[in-house]
């Protein structure tokens, strides 16, 4: 080894377009569509696609101050940084402790959302049963192998499947308004939520489940070409065209339901039905195959945020330090191996207890739940921060209203989760973020570490 090489990741590698399309697919555009709309619709009645709008709405003025963040901190992880610049270094870890939890689902759901829709296809396809174990395993390896050529190839992959998935979806998007003679504005209507508040709330689980991601290009600060300018275009750009896109998604399958084909209402995935009534059957694997190319970009852009966040612990001595290593290339060869364990032992563990779907469900609502409270956190601490640093620019409407009317949003989500009770063992996922938060509540406020901990953590995710 080369005592005078510096573990970094490598600079300016990656472009606009590689952050715009890395915070876009992470989102997962059509897997979202596809399968958090049933859920969505189970509870928000038939003003499901409002939750969306809704969703979309507290999503922009979350990302309104993540983009205030970035024009003036560039960092490997946007959650501790920006919330000790605004709450200080106790809440800032803590934002950075729920993050890391959140990222750890990401691959093992993403996996076994693959493994089980493409085990699925085989067997409707070409009667072939094949245990969806092999993909999820297929795909972690897939996920890894590429990373390790560099951050650049990975985001090149994902603009690729990212487009793709996009215009296949619009298309069957366009047929259903243009060809069903069913549009209205009735799912746009909050007197068609069935208990109200608590019912939009309720959808808005899902609807902000779509969304989680759309920070990704804030944590490739390191990386990013001309960061102070690209993160900020790359985040509202994402939210604002996947925004759209879900919503006309949303009411694509409100006209669908509203056509009351028993397939159709009765279908986890409705798509699929909606693509053969409108594209015939001979078509219905395109839809298919957009949707596990989807899951597979949002594995590559979930992955790339935590191994990178996986890296910058390595780096500083919080996690063991062979994970903030690279190599020459500025690639994290140990962090990469060690995320891709970590989803191994995780969804193979929790898919072996309550199957592929399972993984999908409880980890998803894991993840939404865990980057709500870090959006909350990062959205408390806009106006702290701009008073005590840049009080010449600070703007009460922006800096101030702005993160006021983002937190009174996010807690209809986070009723949501509580309120109806999930079924089991749904109904323990906020109890694991609960479990999360007070395990880094008693690291954090250890006598003996709570000062040089915290110092570590927050050194570690700053650039």
């Amino acid at each position: 080894m080369n005592p005078t090489h510096r573990h970094e990741l490598k600079r300016n590698s990656v472009p606009f377009l590689g952050a715009l399309a890395l915070s876009a697919a992470f989102m997962g555009p059509a897997a979202s569509i596809f399968y958090n709309i049933v859920p969505a619709a189970a509870v928000a009645g038939t003003a499901f696609p409002l939750s969306f709008l809704i969703s979309m709405i507290a999503i922009l003025f979350v990302a309104s101050s993540v983009i205030a963040f970035s024009r003036k901190i560039q960092s490997a992880s946007f959650a501790f940084a920006y919330t000790s610049e605004g709450l200080g270094q106790n809440f800032g870890f803590m934002a950075g402790w729920m993050a890391l939890l959140a990222y750890a689902m990401v691959a093992p759901l993403t996996y076994a959302g693959f493994g089980i829709i493409i085990s699925e296809f085989m067997m409707r396809q070409f009667s072939l049963q094949v245990s969806w174990i092999w993909f999820f395993v297929a795909a972690g390896i897939a996920v890894s192998v590429l990373s390790c050529f560099g951050v650049n190839h990975s985001t090149r992959a994902t603009l690729i499947f990212l487009v793709l998935e996009v215009t296949v979806m619009l298309a069957l998007f366009g047929s259903v308004i243009f060809g069903s003679g069913q549009n209205s504005v009735q799912p746009f209507l909050y007197r068609n939520a069935p208990q109200g508040v608590s019912s939009l709330g309720a959808g808005m689980v899902f609807g902000i489940l779509s969304f989680t991601g759309f920070e990704a290009a804030a944590n490739m600060g390191e990386e990013t070409r001309d960061a102070a300018r690209n993160i900020p275009r790359a985040i509202i750009l994402s939210v604002i065209l996947i925004g759209l896109f879900y919503i006309v998604g949303a009411y694509v399958a409100d006209i669908a339901f509203r056509l009351q084909t028993p397939e159709i209402a009765s279908n986890g995935a409705p798509f699929d039905v909606i693509c053969r009534r409108f594209w015939g059957n001979n078509w219905a694997w395109v839809v298919d195959l957009t949707v596990l190319n989807s899951i597979f970009a949002n594995a590559i852009a979930g992955q790339v945020a935590m191994v990178r966040n996986l890296f910058s612990l390595g780096r500083a001595g919080v996690l063991p330090g062979f994970m903030g290593r690279t190599s020459r290339l500025g690639v994290p060869f140990n962090a990469i191996v060690f995320a891709f364990l970590l989803a191994m032992v995780l969804g193979l563990t929790v898919g072996c207890w309550i199957g592929a779907w399972g993984v999908w469900k409880l980890m998803g609502a894991i993840m939404s739940i865990g980057l709500i409270i870090v959006y909350a956190l990062v959205s408390a601490s806009l106006p702290f921060f701009f008073l005590r640093q840049h009080r010449s620019e600070f703007s009460r409407i922006r800096h101030l209203l702005v993160p006021v009317v983002c937190l009174l949003l996010l807690l209809l989500p986070l009723y949501g989760t509580i309120w109806p009770v999930p079924i089991f063992p749904y109904n323990l996922a906020p109890y694991v973020v609960v479990a999360w938060i007070l395990v880094g509540g008693y690291r954090l406020m250890s006598r003996q570490r709570k000062i040089s901990f915290a110092a570590r953590f927050g050194s570690s995710l700053t650039d």
